[in-house]
């Protein structure tokens, strides 16, 4: 027999040993598992116990007013009389610019009433160029007018109550031509006529004047008539044989001139200021 012993044989786990290290591996990891669940819960709980912080407004704070100290007043007697010299020229140089003002707004107001005045009349003289009636003009010449010239006023408005034109003069004129230029039938009978006819037939003047024969004369009225020289006119036929056989035609341009020369001292005194006017709202007539 061999003295050489057999290698020793290692010895091998059992099965039983095997499952308990796994068991116990497993229980380890599982109470770790348990501990870590915990400890986070925890820490969630602790966490939602904390009271946060609210976020806190922020609050502007304004700045304080500022304060504004008035310089002091000077009391002594010779400050007090320079600030009231200084007040004196101030309110003096006040009530001098007021015035003026008030003078200019015056002056104002005067040439708008003349102008307003001066209107009238140019539009009454229309209305009795055209022979109409002044209707609403009749008060406003009163109310102008009537107080410093009531004679050209009431001439006026005669004249607009029986107008009389150019026209009506030289229709006139026509009708009455060969009465004005041979005269009354009755004076001296026909045969005095028709002497005075072949008299004019021939007549002697000087140079510079004007002819005398009848039917130069109606001419020249009737010229004077386009002209508007009523006036002249008139004293014309004045000079013709047949002047006696013209009373109406005469009033009528007498009329006519009467109103014209009327209207001539209103445009006049409208010019001048002399016509009424209501006085200006607001305004105190400086004296």
């Amino acid at each position: 027999m061999s003295d050489v012993a057999p290698p020793p044989i290692s010895p091998q786990a059992s099965p039983g040993t095997r499952r308990l290290t796994l068991a116990t591996t497993a229980g380890i990891a599982l109470v770790t598992f348990l501990i870590g669940l915990l400890l986070a819960l925890w820490a969630i709980d602790h966490l939602r116990g904390t009271p946060q912080t609210a976020a806190q407004p922020q609050v502007v704070t304004a700045a304080p007013p500022k304060v504004i100290v008035a310089a002091p007043v000077a009391t002594d007697p010779a400050s007090l009389s320079a600030r009231q010299e200084i007040l004196s020229a101030q309110l003096a140089a006040l009530e001098q610019r007021g015035a003026a003002i008030t003078a200019a707004s015056a002056n104002a107001y005067g040439n708008a009433s003349r102008a307003e005045a001066l209107l009238v009349v140019l539009v009454s003289r229309r209305a009795i160029d055209r022979g109409l009636d002044l209707g609403y003009l009749e008060q406003q010449l009163r109310d102008r007018f009537g107080a410093t010239q009531p004679a050209e006023v009431a001439t006026i408005i005669d004249a607009s109550h029986h107008p009389v034109t150019t026209e009506d003069l030289r229709l006139g004129l026509d009708q009455i031509g060969p009465q004005l230029a041979l005269g009354p039938a009755g004076a001296g009978g026909w045969g005095g006529a028709v002497w005075r006819l072949l008299g004019s037939l021939v007549v002697v003047h000087p140079r510079n004047t004007p002819s005398p024969v009848p039917s130069e004369r109606l001419a020249r009225v009737r010229r004077m008539l386009a002209q508007g020289q009523v006036e002249a006119a008139v004293e014309e036929v004045n000079r013709l044989p047949g002047a006696a056989q013209a009373t109406g035609w005469m009033t009528g341009a007498r009329q006519y001139v009467a109103a014209r020369k009327a209207l001539i001292t209103l445009e006049t005194a409208a010019i001048q200021g002399r016509a009424a006017t209501p006085p200006a709202p607001g305004v105190t007539p400086i004296r």
